[in-house]
């Protein structure tokens, strides 16, 4: 009994194997970028709200809030444009938490997915601080 030639297997072998490990290295490359980003958009939230708890009144406090999240996000290589920033003041009397959220759309259209990743996705923060008892004033 005589083999048939073998000539060929090899590129069979690796036309079925190549998709699944573009998609393998995309999956990978995609769960990195969502938890450095997750990281990102933690610390723009929590720096808007340290920012506004510290200001004297809630409308200084909303443009600081705004101003650091663009800083920061700009400062972790986010792009501005992409971010959102929502704010609760509350009351914004003294020892009441001043809340900031923060959402921010991740492109994954740049990644080789074969059409299985998403284009983007939104991830999204949230940080309460309690605003500063001797720098801010009762309104």
């Amino acid at each position: 009994m005589t083999l048939r030639s073998e000539r060929g297997t090899a590129a069979v072998e690796l036309a079925l194997v190549a998709p699944v490990l573009v998609v393998l290295v995309a999956v990978v490359a995609a769960g990195g970028r969502m938890v450095e980003t997750k990281s990102a958009i933690l610390s723009v939230a929590r720096e808007a709200a340290r920012a506004a708890s510290e200001a004297p009144d809630a409308a200084a406090a909303r443009d600081a809030a705004l101003a650091t999240a663009q800083e920061v996000a700009t400062g972790l290589g986010l792009d501005p444009a992409r971010l959102s920033v929502t704010q609760d003041p509350g009351g914004f009397g003294r020892g009441e938490p001043y809340e900031v959220s923060v959402s921010y759309r991740v492109s994954l259209a740049d990644l080789p997915g074969l059409g299985l990743l998403p284009g983007s996705f939104v991830l999204g923060a949230e940080h309460a601080e309690l605003i500063q008892t001797y720098k801010s004033r009762s309104p």
